[in-house]
């Protein structure tokens, strides 16, 4: 019999994807028994294909836990535009947080990830993560974690230092004009050649910005029009993100998956995301929840390392 295989699923924040992709290539060669596969998110540039096709990574945070299922809404095509369109008019008239002062920008949440192999995905307990991200120029950036230790590569410590991060100011370089954006997103793909389809790939690059940066207003206004003009996304309602908050979706489905970014419904602020089955897989029935995940605190911070006050 095949071994199942997993489905592509959003990014991890790039801070996480650098430091195991380190840990990884530094331990690669080390013999070890294939163990169950750890859902690892492929990032939209491909920095983590590598380690994904090398092997598989286990987080024991807890032992056999079960697959959670949700119910499979009927997603609304029609009010995705209406939806976006309202969100990027709301985003336009919110205060510019990428303005103030500080040189990095401190990024605080928690998620959980599915465990594959064996038999439907299994979701880890959610655990909690904090990354800072230089500003405005290359250089140092840092991950704190829980402590864990993966079979193949070795102990994750507790905080890593990363080196020669792209700043923030890099990341949301972006053109304003949704049109351009979009094509520019486009152009992205088609030129790795690989991966997802060039829409899904589009509504991945988005949603990794959405989530990974701290973006000026005029942008994620950009970001929420150009996400209007992709086939195929929707609206679902009444989801909830890692931290059981309660909000409206942006969703697209490739193949068996379903991926949705979650905002408040009143003020449309970004909570998180999460990734499910839409048919029965290898991984499990449908419904079974493969990622969730919530960003509780973004912030702009003067030194490396240090929490924003309150």
């Amino acid at each position: 019999m095949s071994e199942p295989t997993a489905p592509q699923v959003p990014a991890l924040p790039a801070p996480r994807r650098q430091a195991l992709r380190r840990h990884l290539m530094n331990e690669i060669a080390r013999p070890a028994r294939r163990p169950r596969r750890m859902l690892v998110l492929a990032p939209a540039a491909g920095v983590l294909a590598v380690a994904v096709s090398a092997a598989a990574i286990a987080q024991p945070w807890a032992s056999d836990s079960a697959p959670l299922i949700v119910t499979v809404e009927q997603g609304d095509h029609g009010g995705a535009t209406v939806l976006l369109s309202r969100m990027a008019t709301a985003a336009g008239a919110t205060p510019d947080r990428s303005s103030g002062e500080g040189e990095y920008v401190y990024i605080r949440s928690r998620g959980a990830f599915a465990e594959l192999g064996d038999g439907p995905a299994r979701l880890k307990p959610v655990h909690e993560w904090e990354i800072w991200i230089p500003r405005n120029k290359r250089g140092d950036g840092l991950l704190r974690q829980p402590f864990f230790h993966v079979p193949i590569i070795g102990v994750i410590p507790e905080q890593e230092t990363l080196p020669d991060v792209t700043p923030n100011a890099a990341l949301v370089d972006l053109p304003t004009d949704p049109d351009a954006l979009l094509k520019k997103l486009y152009r992205e793909r088609d030129g790795r050649g690989r991966g997802n389809s060039r829409d899904g790939a589009a509504f991945t690059a988005i949603g990794d910005i959405l989530r990974e940066s701290l973006v000026p207003p005029r942008t994620t206004a950009a970001l929420y029009q150009a996400a209007a003009r992709i086939p195929g996304v929707e609206v679902v309602r009444g989801v909830t993100d890692a931290a059981g908050r309660r909000g409206v979706a942006v969703a697209y489905t490739e193949r068996s998956r379903r991926d949705e970014w979650i905002f408040d419904e009143q003020t449309y602020e970004y909570l998180g995301e999460r990734s499910y089955l839409v048919a029965a897989t290898a991984d499990g029935p449908v419904g079974t929840v493969l990622t969730t995940t919530a960003v509780v605190q973004r912030a702009l911070v003067s030194n490396l390392g240090q929490r924003p006050a309150g």
